[in-house]
């Protein structure tokens, strides 16, 4: 008799779907809002606001799905080769696939000047398409799983929050001190301490984990709070920092900002919760929907750039911008688009066999 996967089961973990659904929407509504929080000297200041509020609702996207992935690898305890065995077929066949894939797009759609002798160093410079360098995040970020599962297993949950808080402040809070210096402080100090092994996205690979294992159903109140506070953080903040030189300044919006740290941390935990209270309440279709949608995530991820620029260019004989009209309402029904088509395709490649591996 076959034994059912139970509810726990890392892969099943619904409030894990639920955060893959809706974080490459949010990755969707950055890249559509783009162009108008881009554009402070020629749009009107209220269509800027629509950009800038819509872009900061969506901070921590690829942050969020670093967590989500060592929410899932770190708990894991699997033999070195068995490991990579299973990465390979997940990160080095999409990566050759769409790597390749965007190189002939630029070629044929962007640059026909572009050279085929040019493939193999843009791939080896992540210098194909824009989006790609996240493959190459969560290539690295694979490579030292093996190290940080060992590290996970024996911490103490006071040392894996050492490590974190040494990361947050090493890696976010004295680089944007530095940054922010020229804008308020005007000290023209440039401190740092350089701790590789508390650099980089690795942080956010360690707190997703943490927070998956720590009780937290205490701290939801105080946690909304902080989501509430850095959103605004980063929507007052890119105003007040841009307005006085009369161009847009993105240091709010970069992903080891305090804030984006913050809003990142505080939405997966909520998420988590979330998803943990809905699933027993949920319908079967809806649940089902909410899984496609997560499976689908990673592809959508892959292929969104080329929807969007189809509408960009109106190749499909009608052009679709955040900007044709107010952004209010653009940036939505451009990103639902991009949304929708891009999951349709997907989820029509991952019904064909040897294909449906790339995405």
């Amino acid at each position: 008799m076959k034994t059912q996967k139970k509810k726990s089961d890392p892969e099943n973990l619904f409030w894990v779907e639920i955060i893959r659904a809706v974080m490459i929407l949010g990755v969707v509504f950055i890249h559509t809002s783009a162009d108008v929080v881009t554009a402070w000297k020629t749009l009107p200041r209220d269509w800027w606001w629509a950009g800038n509020i819509y872009s900061s609702l969506a901070r921590g996207c690829v942050p969020v799905f670093v967590m989500v992935s060592g929410a899932l690898l770190l708990p894991k305890s699997e033999s070195i080769s068995v490991f990579f065995s299973k990465r390979f077929s997940r990160i080095f066949v999409p990566f050759v696939a769409w790597s390749l894939f965007y190189f002939l797009w630029k070629k044929v759609v962007l640059d026909s000047d572009l050279a085929f002798t040019e493939a193999p160093k843009q791939i080896i410079n992540d210098d194909v398409y824009f989006h790609l360098w996240f493959l190459y995040l969560i290539a690295g970020l694979y490579l030292v799983t093996p190290v940080f599962r060992v590290i996970a297993a024996h911490a103490s949950e006071r040392v894996i929050l050492y490590f974190l808080f040494l990361w947050f402040i090493l890696t976010s809070v004295i680089p944007f001190l530095g940054r922010i210096d020229p804008y308020l402080l005007h000290t023209g100090l440039d401190f740092s301490i350089p701790v590789e092994p508390a650099q980089g996205f690795i942080g956010y690979f360690v707190l997703g984990y943490f927070i998956r294992r720590a009780n937290t159903s205490a701290m939801v109140p105080a946690v909304a709070a902080v989501w509430i506070a850095s959103l605004l953080f980063c929507v007052l903040g890119t105003y007040l920092i841009s307005a006085p030189v009369n161009l847009v300044h993105l240091l709010f919006y970069d992903n080891m900002s305090p804030n984006v740290v913050l809003y990142a941390a505080s939405f997966f935990l909520l998420m988590k919760h979330a998803g943990q209270l809905l699933e027993p309440k949920i319908w079967p279709g809806p649940r089902k929907f909410v899984a496609e949608l997560s499976k689908a995530s990673f592809g959508i991820y892959l292929i969104h750039p080329v929807f969007i620029h189809i509408f960009e260019k109106g190749l499909l004989g009608f052009f679709l911008r955040s900007d044709s009209f107010h952004p209010v309402y653009m940036i939505p029904l451009n990103a639902l688009m991009v949304y929708s088509l891009s999951f349709g395709v997907v989820y029509s490649v991952q019904k064909i066999p040897y294909l449906k591996n790339i995405v």
